[in-house]
C-alpha cells in the first residue's frame, strides 16, 4: 500500500483498496449459497389416483367439489347450492377418519371464487370440514360427463 505525498504533481491522492470489498462480497455469496437450500419449503401433496378417459364416477368414499364456470358448485356430480355447501360437507365427513375432500375448477374460474369454495371445504359448518384439500388438476365438467351415462341409459 503506497501513498503519493506531493512530488511533482502535488498534493495527496486516495485510492480505493478492492482487496476488503471483494473479500466481503465473497464471503455474503458463500453464505447466500448455503442458507438459499435451506428457505426452500415444499408443501405435501394428495392427488386422486388417475382416472380413466371412460367417465366412471368416482370411488364412494372419494369426495370431489367442482367448482364451474358459472359458480355452479357439485359435488361428486350432485349440484349443490353455495349457501347449503357448508352443511353438505359437514354431512359427508361427519363419520370419516380420512378428512380429504379433492376441489376441481376450470381455468377460467375466478381465483377469488375458487378460494371460496375452498374456505368453505376447509371450515364446513361449524368447523367440521376437511382436514386436507387435494387439487384436481384435470377438471371434467361434472355436467358433461353425467350426459353421455344418461343417453346410454335411453333419456333424451
Amino acid at each position: 500500500m503506497g501513498m503519493d505525498l506531493g512530488g511533482i504533481e502535488g498534493g495527496p491522492r486516495s485510492e480505493i483498496n478492492v482487496t476488503p470489498l471483494v473479500d466481503v462480497v465473497l464471503v455474503l455469496l458463500i453464505i447466500f449459497m448455503v442458507v438459499q437450500p435451506l428457505l426452500q419449503m415444499g408443501y405435501d401433496v394428495q392427488v386422486p389416483p388417475n382416472r380413466q378417459a371412460d367417465n366412471t364416477p368416482p370411488p364412494p368414499d372419494m369426495i370431489i367439489v367442482s367448482l364451474a364456470p358459472n359458480k355452479d358448485v357439485f359435488i361428486n356430480r350432485e349440484k349443490v347450492e353455495m349457501g347449503s355447501l357448508p352443511i353438505r360437507i359437514s354431512e359427508l365427513l361427519r363419520n370419516r377418519t380420512n378428512k380429504v375432500v379433492f376441489f376441481s375448477c376450470e381455468d377460467s374460474v375466478n381465483y377469488g371464487d375458487a378460494m371460496k369454495v375452498m374456505d368453505i371445504i376447509r371450515n364446513g359448518s361449524q368447523n367440521n370440514g376437511a382436514s386436507s384439500i387435494g387439487i384436481v388438476m384435470d377438471y371434467q365438467n361434472p355436467t358433461e360427463a353425467a350426459a353421455p351415462a344418461a343417453a346410454a341409459a335411453g333419456t333424451p
